[in-house]
């Protein structure tokens, strides 16, 4: 019987220390991307970007799971993953609209749509949007300018604040 009673300890202590707890997922791959003098892996930074989601999908009560989605969107953007970061911002805005960092997420959304798709039109319609629902928010200035420059090349940028 005691033999028993030891191998059932053993066995809830290995279940434990192999648990997938996602925060402790996450703080794993934070400490790996985040420490390294090295450029970052970006199979890491992937699977980073993943758990992040996780825990958004898995606890969309907790107070965290906006601050992750906005990670997961920062994470992805640098990675080069244009339609993922897209994917995450419309996640963001759709369930955590009152989040404050949600405004920079969707200022994200209208950048990438017009310098990594070239979509200008759905660009200045994302920039309308964030005036729309920001009027007086931190990126509110920006927008009105991305939209007043927008489809300007660098040379026509230029010469237009020279005449400025």
């Amino acid at each position: 019987m005691k033999r028993y009673f030891v191998i059932l300890l053993l066995s809830v202590l290995l279940v434990g220390c192999n648990s997938n707890d996602p925060a402790k997922r996450i703080e794993k791959l934070e400490k790996q991307v985040l420490s390294t003098d090295k450029a970052i892996d970006p199979v890491v930074a992937s699977d980073l970007v993943s758990a992040y989601c996780d825990f958004a999908d898995a606890n969309p009560d907790d107070a965290m799971s906006p601050e992750y989605l906005f990670k997961a969107m920062d994470v992805s953007m640098n990675l080069n993953e244009p339609q993922r970061t897209i994917y995450i911002i419309d996640k963001l805005v759709k369930e955590y609209p009152d989040y404050p960092r949600t405004q920079a997420a969707l200022f994200v959304k209208a950048f990438i749509f017009e310098t990594k798709f070239g979509n200008l039109d759905m660009a200045k319609k994302l920039y309308e949007q964030y005036l729309e629902m920001y009027p007086d928010g931190e990126f509110a200035e920006s927008c009105r300018a991305s939209i007043e420059n927008l489809g300007l090349t660098p040379e026509e940028l230029v010469k237009k604040f020279e005449n400025q």
